[in-house]
């Protein structure tokens, strides 16, 4: 079996071939989560994650695949997983190849956890693939934020920054916690009804539907991150005018500091991807032959796998 880097990470048997995550449609291909710097139509994906593309793309052609379930496709046994990413997010066993996509051993409360699976060939993300990239416990994070926005919360309002898909969903849930309402944007609204659609209990209001009154109100308002870039515009030029505070979550928030570019009081290293340790004890648990690593520090992640697990291990290389 063949892994090349090309338009995707292509896997390929003689004149078999499938592409994972390409970069621009192609047949045989397979997304494996709603990101859009993954995502295409056309492609087989998880259920979940077309319907997040249809809302966030419009776009609604391709094929679908449940957990658990298994298909040929283009001639190989293809098989679904869940990554623990985002909802809808998958691994994608291939044969006796494991392709994690984007992954998290940890999880989240809209989505699975990621359990390694014993296989011949891994081919796994490496974005937290430095021995320097470790963030504390999960639930240590998740504290620290519920107690500062709960802070906060006693003299004013609250925003916090994320990924519009993903991460500001997992907020809506982690600050559902919390007696006070959870505000957010029109997009976020949108990717989030259809988590309440499948089941996933999220608790929100639209901040185009509040009243004069309701927006003066201490609130949590979910946003996207770039309305916290500097100088804030829009609604966001009254929310701090009103002595409102701000944070930003990313799992890079462990690593930089975001504070001079966007206007922001704290920053909390919530992440959606595993960390180093996770990468490699996911890898441990995998016990492959060898290991492909992609994606962000791909050389780095790759040494340390040869170096601490004894396994053949080398970043994915192009065509």
């Amino acid at each position: 079996m063949d892994v090349f880097l090309g338009n995707g990470i292509h896997v390929r048997d003689g004149i078999k071939e499938i592409v994972l995550d390409p970069k621009r449609p192609t047949p045989a291909a397979i997304v494996s989560h709603a990101h859009l710097d993954h995502l295409i139509q056309g492609a087989l994906m998880t259920p979940e994650t077309m319907e997040i593309m249809k809302v966030r793309t419009g776009l609604s052609e391709g094929a679908v695949l449940g957990y658990g379930e298994e298909m040929d496709f283009n001639g190989f046994t293809v098989s679904f997983r869940e990554a623990g990413h985002v909802f809808g997010s998958a691994m994608v066993r291939i044969n006796d190849v494991l392709y994690t996509g984007d992954l998290n051993p940890e999880g989240g409360l809209t989505c699975g956890k990621a359990k390694g699976e014993n296989c011949d060939i891994l081919i796994i993300e490496a974005t937290y693939g430095k021995p320097s990239f470790r963030f504390p416990p999960k639930q240590e994070i998740e504290n620290d934020l519920l107690s500062w926005v709960q802070t906060q919360l006693e003299e004013t309002a609250v925003a916090i920054g994320a990924y519009e898909f993903g991460k500001a969903q997992e907020l809506i849930a982690l600050m559902n916690r919390l007696d006070h309402d959870v505000v957010v944007t029109k997009k976020i609204a949108d990717i989030a009804d259809v988590y309440r659609a499948s089941g996933i209990p999220l608790e929100y209001k639209r901040f185009d539907e509040l009243t004069d009154q309701e927006r003066k109100e201490p609130h949590v308002f979910i946003v996207t991150k770039r309305k916290l870039k500097r100088p804030v515009s829009g609604e966001m030029v009254e929310f701090k005018d009103g002595g409102g505070k701000a944070c930003y979550v990313s799992g890079w928030c462990g690593i930089y500091n975001y504070t001079g570019s966007y206007d922001i009081d704290a920053q909390f290293p919530f992440s959606d991807h595993g960390d180093f340790d996770a990468l490699m004890g996911f890898v441990e648990d995998c016990s492959p032959n060898v290991v492909y690593t992609c994606h962000g520090s791909s050389r780095e992640l790759a040494g340390e796998i040869r170096d601490n697990l004894g396994i053949r291990a080398e970043p994915v290389k192009k065509l």
